[in-house]
């Protein structure tokens, strides 16, 4: 047991992190919104044993919110930035509007637009939206077996019918990933799952564990809420349910930050969702070996990692350059309205060899002068 200097060195030790906390947290760029999430309906054809919404049939499809909010939604999300949204469930496709959300996403200025589904009920509308707007496609399977998959979603044949949209998906071209939750219902499943979506062309597959939220709630008491939390979904992020209500992110829905009514920026500086950051990041600090989250947040002074529930957290690794998690997010735009790079007359100039891949061309740039001599 720790003697009073020891507890008093460990507070110390705290305090730096803490001060970070707070700096990050006053100049995490007030107003700006990067991700939205959209749960456009809390009804699912599925009842799957560990869904974080508690969705299933017996749910509302239409919530507080009707079409024109959604819409105004993305319109308020644009215009503070926001070009990625992604449109959740529930399942998303049941609800009749989502090809026409889409439709207003990319007239919007949204480069990436993203459906999360269990691919069980595509139909010829929404596949022939799908295609004219590259929507990105994410599923959720729980086996290479069907009978396993099937014991999950709780409902015979889904296995049958998510394939068959993968595999259209992916025979199209469009942009498809693949999230698999790992439960006691599929353990020592997963590898063969990989392989099997890998044969199919799938490229892009994250696995996860399940969180204590929603159906994944175990029966024994949890120490806190906020351990079912990455510890990413803190600066930048919104996700607006059926009800009205915003929340931090998916699965801090124990945490409502404001509704739709004040508007999305509005709630993006409020106190209450200030509140929540502090909590969340000061829980890190004093329980850094929480098995779920560690690692998620070891330098607050970095630009946070790209937040995506379904990928497990990258480990904490200070002296490496942090890179994106997301395998998602869109490549930088080439500008050539950029200022181009100073020219300094004192630096070495790069050697001149005929063999090297050119750079690419910029016509608004001033060429640089190959001297063989050099």
């Amino acid at each position: 047991m720790a003697g009073k200097g020891g507890e008093m060195r460990i507070r110390e030790s705290r305090q730096p992190a803490r001060e970070k906390i707070s700096r990050n947290i006053r100049g995490s760029s007030p107003g700006a919104l990067d991700f939205l999430w959209l749960e456009i309906t809390a009804q699912c054809n599925l009842s799957c044993i560990h869904c974080y919404a508690d969705a299933s049939p017996a749910r509302r499809l239409h919530g507080n919110l009707g079409f024109a909010d959604w819409r105004d939604a993305l319109r308020q999300a644009a215009e503070l930035g926001c070009r990625r949204v992604q449109f959740i469930g529930g399942e998303p496709t049941l609800h009749p509007s989502l090809a026409k959300l889409i439709e207003c996403a990319r007239a919007d200025g949204f480069t990436t637009v993203e459906v999360f589904t269990n691919g069980t009920v595509f139909t010829e509308t929404l596949k022939e939206s799908f295609l004219r707007h590259r929507t990105r496609l994410a599923f959720s399977v729980y086996s290479a077996r069907a009978e396993i998959h099937d014991a999950v979603t709780q409902e015979k044949g889904s296995f049958s019918r998510t394939m068959t949209s993968i595999q259209w998906a992916v025979r199209s071209g469009l942009p498809v990933r693949v999230a698999a939750v790992q439960m006691k219902a599929n353990a020592g499943d997963l590898g063969q799952t990989r392989n099997m979506l890998e044969g199919m062309g799938v490229s892009s597959i994250s696995s996860g564990p399940v969180r204590e939220v929603g159906r994944g709630l175990r029966r024994k008491k949890v120490g806190s809420r906020f351990d079912a939390l990455c510890g990413r979904c803190w600066q930048k992020k919104l996700c607006l349910t059926p009800s009205g209500e915003i929340f931090p992110c998916v699965f801090s829905r124990f945490y409502p930050v404001g509704i739709l009514a004040q508007g999305l920026e509005k709630v993006l500086n409020s106190p209450t969702l200030s509140a929540f950051r502090e909590k969340l990041l000061s829980g890190r600090v004093q329980q850094p070996d929480n098995a779920q989250t560690k690692g998620c947040v070891c330098e607050p002074d970095l630009e946070p990692v790209p937040c995506d529930p379904d990928l497990e957290p990258l480990p904490c690794e200070p002296d490496l350059e942090p890179l994106p998690c997301d395998p998602d997010l869109e490549p930088l735009p080439c500008d050539p309205d950029l200022e181009p790079l100073p020219c300094e007359p004192d630096l070495e100039p790069v050697p001149c060899d005929p063999d090297l891949e050119p750079v690419p061309c910029d016509p608004d740039l001033e060429p640089v002068p190959c001297d063989p001599d050099l």
